[in-house]
């Protein structure tokens, strides 16, 4: 799960978070305004109204949540500086929104062309919504974790010591030394060219098999406690290696790596719906064609 590079949580768009704010007005203006959207919102709060329509908390917090300066559990209250500034970008935006109704620029080609992209990133963005609302739920968060602590649970570390030399004569050489009684944190400390571990004594700490380079970690788990492997060689040097330690792999706390399991989560669940819609629709690549008018006099029967 650490390894999930996609940090995904809502998939919501900014220009489509704009538009929700717009139009979600309250009072009619007049019928073909698209801000008069007729909603209920039974427990939400009017904070401005503009030449008739309203806006109201949620929109403040949709705004907020769409530009990332709060998380889907904060909230926003009219004593904070970033509500104000929000409520003002809302206001000139429906401002603007108006007076292009005012001008019926809704009505030319462009605008709803626009219009009908951003209604299908929003609907799309619902889809996605309804499904982690279903999905990714606390209950199976716990689960996934709980799944993953099962997993890990039979995992081991190893914890070892190296000492890391340019030939492979010195290595047998400290390898015989240790193996008569001498000091192997000293002798790293003395010989060994690993500046990352020489001063440590040559200690690599606790490591799982793929959190080391394979020959290292194959090594060092082979190895009894105790143990000195035959020298090998790497691109640093060659390497002795001594086993001084095994426990079972640690379990991370549900809330240190609660956002790492919903990032994985929404990620596999955006997939699975992906991949199912892509199979049960038809889909039909046109790359490079271009839509025409028909010719009425060519095309006409």
């Amino acid at each position: 799960m650490t390894k999930i590079a996609l940090k995904l949580w809502l998939v919501i768009s900014i220009f489509s978070g704009l538009t929700l704010g717009a139009c979600q007005g309250g009072a009619v203006v007049e019928d073909k305004t698209a801000l008069d959207t007729k909603i209920v919102r039974l427990g939400d709060t009017v904070v401005a109204e503009v030449s008739g329509t309203s806006i109201y908390l949620s929109d403040i917090e949709h705004a907020a949540l769409t530009k990332g300066v709060i998380t889907p559990d904060q909230s926003l209250t009219p004593r904070e500086p970033l509500f104000q500034t929000i409520l003002d970008e809302l206001i000139d935006q429906r401002l603007l929104a108006l007076e292009a109704l005012r001008r019926s620029l809704d009505q030319n080609d462009e605008t709803r062309r626009r219009l009908a992209v951003a209604r299908e990133r929003i609907l799309a963005n619902v889809v996605v919504e309804q499904l982690l609302a279903e999905k990714v739920t606390d209950e199976s968060v716990q689960r996934m974790y709980d799944e993953q602590s099962k997993i890990q649970s039979k995992a081991e570390q190893v914890r070892a010591r190296q000492i890391v030399v340019e030939t492979e004569k010195l290595a047998k050489e400290l390898k015989d030394l240790v193996e008569k009684g001498g000091d192997f944190s000293a002798l790293a400390k003395e010989f060994s060219i690993d500046q990352s571990t020489r001063d440590l004594g040559g200690d690599l700490g606790y490591f799982s098999r793929n959190a080391m380079e394979d020959v290292i970690a194959t090594t060092a788990f082979a190895l009894k406690n105790g143990d000195i492997s035959t020298p090998f060689k790497t691109k640093y040097g060659w390497h002795i290696l001594m086993t001084t330690d095994r426990r079972p792999m640690p379990q991370p706390a549900l809330k240190t790596i609660k956002s790492e399991i919903v990032s994985f989560m929404t990620y596999e669940e955006i997939q699975k719906l992906l991949k199912s819609l892509r199979a049960s629709n038809d889909i039909r690549l046109k790359t490079g064609q271009i839509q025409t008018i028909p010719n009425e006099k060519t095309d006409a029967p």
